[in-house]
């Protein structure tokens, strides 16, 4: 900003200037008004003419221009010194500014040095908590090994994977006061686990990652004994996203899965286990899974493999003889069996297929002592008495079986081949109306059971109810239309109803299917005499009571047949066989 005095010294110069050159310009009518103007040109004069005043004139310029030069100077000087107090002030304001901030840095350390110490403090308090309630865990998870056998096996520490449901065998319930106590010792760890994963420090979250992890799988295992499905899956999920991603980790929350019925999920994480190493586990659990879905063949090789890497393991060696027992393939059935007994003489699912194997081979007594064993190893399983039922009623000890099935529908209500097969017992008695009940339960319980609805029609039949055994008929073959035997039964109904054309394009279709099917030669030849095609009828005659001699008594009652000529029928399907 410019000082005053340089302001009115400019000023006076611009007024100097301003003044000569409007006395110059304006002098002819100036003049006229002055007094005594006659002296002030005479002076004029001299300064033009005697003084020279045109040499003088550029000194002159020089001399005003040295003028505006030195007040310029003095200007700048002054203002020099103006910005020079000016950055003087500002550094005291900045050295002030700077040692007021220094207290306040100073302040924050301190502050900060207390809450530090306080964390740790909290930090030193959450980790005795934990360790006490980890202590808890520790003293539970004693508790169940010294339970009753089912439920040790269904956890024990010492085993790094997880026992699925679909495997443990006779597992009783857990002590209500255990149970409870475990479930809070739980509550409260996963409430550590939520405050850890949020308040750890950088510097300890890489040293804690790793422990973190390890504590959300035990959480998982122990979730997943409680039958806490949802809530175990939760953990190993997390475990999984913040740790190392281990073959154990993934077998265990394979396992979650596939008793969460989530099966696809669950092969999805088995074979990433598997790329990471073979597993028998993994190979056993993928068995199952694949059992379940109806790939026997693929079970079985995985049993296979499991076996080849742990000859030791029960489990594989039951699933492989359950399966040959389901293919009918008896002997292995009972090898399969035999070992498991062996390696586990308390295994009671064992002796129950071994039980049905050795039926199945006609070896009764002893199959009925393998049944037996199984029943008195395992009283609150349904299975062994599932079994024993089964082959009481091929033998046709029809009260006995029934006692043995109600058994096992006690034990486990919503068994649905235990329903399917008291229905059949009762079909197999003649008691119709119980028998539909009982298969009435097993569809609901299972509606996509194709053979039920094939027993259901088979009774419905029995009553005469034509028209109803056709629609359980046409339900099952909806369900799967290549099934022989229920279009042979559709069109036995059809014949019986009057509707000959309908009844032989079933039947047709089934002999298509099943050339040996007896029962569908006889309704067709049913059906062909009440057309009064009586030479097609005694050919399907013929070939029903040559895969089948029941079925020559029941021809003598075709129209056009006689006694006599059963007896040809029956001596010619002998001389053809």
């Amino acid at each position: 900003m410019k000082r005053p005095g340089v302001i009115v010294l400019i000023a006076l110069l611009a007024i100097v200037v301003l003044t000569i050159a409007v006395g110059v310009i304006f002098w002819p009518w100036v003049s006229g008004w002055l007094p005594q103007s006659e002296f002030l040109e005479s002076w004029i004069s001299y300064l033009v003419v005697d003084l020279d005043i045109g040499r003088w004139g550029p000194v002159a310029t020089l001399l005003l221009v040295a003028l505006i030069e030195l007040v310029w100077a003095l200007s700048l000087g002054r203002k020099s010194e103006s910005v020079e107090r000016h950055l003087k002030r500002i550094g005291r304001n900045h050295a002030k500014d700077i040692e007021l901030l220094d207290r306040e840095m100073a302040l924050i350390k301190d502050e900060r040095t207390a809450l530090l110490a306080e964390l740790d403090l909290r930090e030193d308090l959450v980790r005795e908590e934990q360790a006490r309630l980890w202590a808890q865990f520790e003293e539970l998870e004693h508790a169940m090994a010294q339970s009753p056998r089912g439920t040790a096996d269904a956890y024990n520490p010492g085993l790094s994977i997880l026992k699925s449901t679909m495997i443990r065998h006779g597992q009783p319930e857990l002590p209500l006061r255990l149970r409870s106590e475990w479930l809070r010792v739980i509550s409260q760890l996963e409430r550590i686990e939520v405050i850890t994963s949020v308040s750890v420090r950088a510097n300890h979250a890489a040293a804690q990652q790793s422990h973190h992890a390890d504590g959300l799988l035990r959480l998982g295992d122990a979730c997943h004994t409680l039958g806490q499905f949802e809530r175990a899956l939760a953990h190993y999920d997390k475990a999984l996203e913040h740790g190392t991603v281990s073959q154990e980790a993934l077998i265990n929350r394979a396992v979650v899965k596939l008793d969460l019925g989530r099966h696809q999920a669950a092969l999805q994480d088995l074979d990433r286990a598997l790329k990471l190493g073979e597993s028998a586990w993994a190979y056993l659990y993928r068995g199952l899974i694949q059992e379940h879905l109806g790939e026997e063949r693929r079970a079985q090789d995985n049993y296979s493999k499991a076996i080849r890497l742990e000859p030791t393991l029960v489990e594989a060696h039951f699933r492989r003889g359950f399966g040959h027992l389901r293919a009918e393939e008896y002997e292995r059935a009972l090898h399969d069996e035999s070992n498991v007994i062996e390696l586990d003489s308390e295994y009671a699912m064992a002796y129950a297929v071994r039980g049905s194997a050795r039926a199945a081979l006609g070896d009764v007594q002893r199959a009925m002592s393998d049944l037996d064993k199984a029943c008195s190893l395992a009283p609150r399983l349904p299975g062994p008495f599932l079994h024993r039922g089964l082959v009481e009623r091929k033998l046709d000890m029809h009260e006995e079986a029934l006692t043995d099935i109600a058994r096992a529908i006690e034990l486990d209500p919503e068994s649905a081949v235990a329903y399917m097969a008291r229905g059949e017992i009762h079909a197999a008695m003649g008691r119709q109306s119980q028998a539909i009940a009982s298969f009435d339960r097993a569809i609901e319980l299972d509606p996509k059971q194709v053979s039920a609805y094939d027993a259901r029609g088979k009774a419905r039949a029995a009553l005469s109810e034509y028209e109803l055994a056709i629609e359980d008929y046409h339900q099952a073959l909806q369900l799967e239309p290549a099934f022989a035997i229920g279009l042979a039964n559709r069109g036995a109904a059809y014949q019986q109803l009057g509707k000959h054309e309908q009844a032989i394009t079933d039947l047709d279709l089934a002999l298509s299917l099943d050339p040996n099917l007896a029962p569908a030669y006889y309704a067709r030849a049913l059906a062909y005499g009440s057309r009064g095609e009586y030479d097609k009828a005694s050919r399907d005659l013929d070939r029903a009571a040559e895969l089948d001699p029941s079925y020559i008594e029941k021809g003598q009652g075709l129209p056009g047949r006689g006694s006599a000529e059963a007896n040809s029928m029956s001596s010619g399907g002998k001389n053809r066989k």
